[in-house]
């Protein structure tokens, strides 16, 4: 089916107009054609792209649906944290790992040299995760360490910066985030990584990287290189520096500590291409989202649970819209059209068959004998095989 999209003459008017920077209004696209025309960009265009959309229910539909599309590319998922904007609470440990393995794999773009990522990747993001504020991107690239074969490192020097980065030291490794020491072997486990690596040193050489499985201990591959990127949206060693020593520290104190806002979006690549699902519905959303914080805040100072001068913890919609306008970005709802586009045009709503399947497969086979070509994408897609042979 995406040979159909990237052959249709709308389809191509449309990616002239973004090679160009000149799309200016939402294509008008109905949800259903949404993912496929996003595919069919990437395919095409061969850069990153960011899919901005309002809720975190509809960003993991999205990016479920999305490995159907393009079942070969890395697809991150960006979650919102659990705790309002204002509200002290752990975040889980599931989102922590998610927003850093993408930022992990953003911050690649900007490696200097060889080791500098290539191949496109998708991002999905609802709008608060996007507004949340996270660490720096210049701090998370000074922070994060490539340890390759044959290098001489101290291991202690190693297990200060990891601590440093919010690694924990523990007995053994079960979790991202964590390290352990035995004598001569260090264990440890990137949040990009899907599983730890165990170094072993010769003195102060690094003679073995190897990943491994935590349940099993039992080696997967042999490495030559690992990066070890922060475990946290924050630096432990920063947060050290600024905070009482009996202070537990955790997200809700990164404003505090980095003082400078940032988003995902200082993360993007020049190139990228910013997709919004629909304009409309984020911006009526980051409204609601902002009178919540601001009125979440000012209960919280007048009960004496926050500070006054609390730095606010979000980039505001105004300012996250003016940095996309920056950028190349594309509505593909209708909010910013004037009208419906003519690739919108090209896709046909059809009917509904609610399970009712003898009709569906009448029509379909009504569709062959006229020379139409049909496309059935389904869940269901083995069984309505087996149907269509025995019609």
């Amino acid at each position: 089916m995406l040979d159909a999209i990237r052959k249709h003459p709308a389809y191509e008017k449309i990616l002239d107009a973004i090679k160009l920077g000149k799309i200016t209004e939402g294509l008008s696209l109905a949800r259903a054609t949404r993912l496929p025309v996003l595919a069919s960009l990437l395919l095409d265009l061969n850069i990153p792209i960011l899919l901005l959309t309002d809720r975190s229910d509809r960003a993991i539909t999205l990016f479920d649906e999305l490995g159907f599309w393009l079942p070969d590319v890395e697809k991150y998922h960006f979650p919102e944290p659990t705790p309002l904007f204002y509200e002290q609470a752990a975040w889980g440990a599931v989102t922590r790992r998610d927003r850093l393995q993408a930022l992990t794999a953003l911050a690649m773009y900007h490696l200097p040299g060889d080791k500098k990522a290539t191949e496109p990747i998708v991002i999905v993001s609802p709008l608060r995760a996007l507004m949340t504020r996270t660490l720096p991107r210049r701090d998370f690239m000074v922070s994060s360490r490539t340890i390759k074969l044959g290098q001489q490192v101290n291991p202690e020097e190693l297990l200060r910066q990891w601590v440093g980065i919010g690694y924990e030291a523990v007995d053994t490794v079960l979790d991202f985030g964590q390290f352990s020491r035995r004598g001569g072997i260090l264990d440890v486990w990137a949040p990009s990584e899907p599983f730890p690596a165990r170094l072993e040193f010769f003195g102060d050489e690094v003679d073995t990287i190897r990943q491994f499985n935590p349940a099993t201990q039992r080696t997967i591959k042999n490495l030559d290189e690992l990066l070890i990127s922060p475990a946290r949206e924050y630096l432990q060693s920063k947060a050290t520096s600024l905070m009482p020593e009996d202070q537990n520290v955790d997200e809700f104190y990164l404003p505090f500590i980095h003082k400078m806002p940032a988003s995902l979006l200082d993360y993007l690549p020049k190139n990228t291409l910013i997709l919004i699902d629909d304009v409309g519905n984020v911006q009526s959303f980051a409204e609601e989202l902002e009178e919540q914080a601001v009125k979440l805040r000012q209960e919280s100072i007048d009960e004496g649970i926050l500070p006054e001068d609390f730095p606010v913890p979000y980039i505001t919609w105004s300012e996250l819209i003016d940095t996309i306008q920056s950028m190349r970005w594309v509505e593909l709802g209708r909010s910013t059209a004037k009208e419906t586009s003519e690739l919108a045009e090209a896709f046909l709503p059809g009917e509904r068959y609610g399970g009712r399947l003898k009709p569906f497969m009448d029509d379909l086979s009504e569709d062959c004998q006229e020379g139409t070509n049909s496309y059935v994408i389904s869940r269901q897609l083995s069984r309505l095989k087996e149907l269509w042979q025995e019609h």
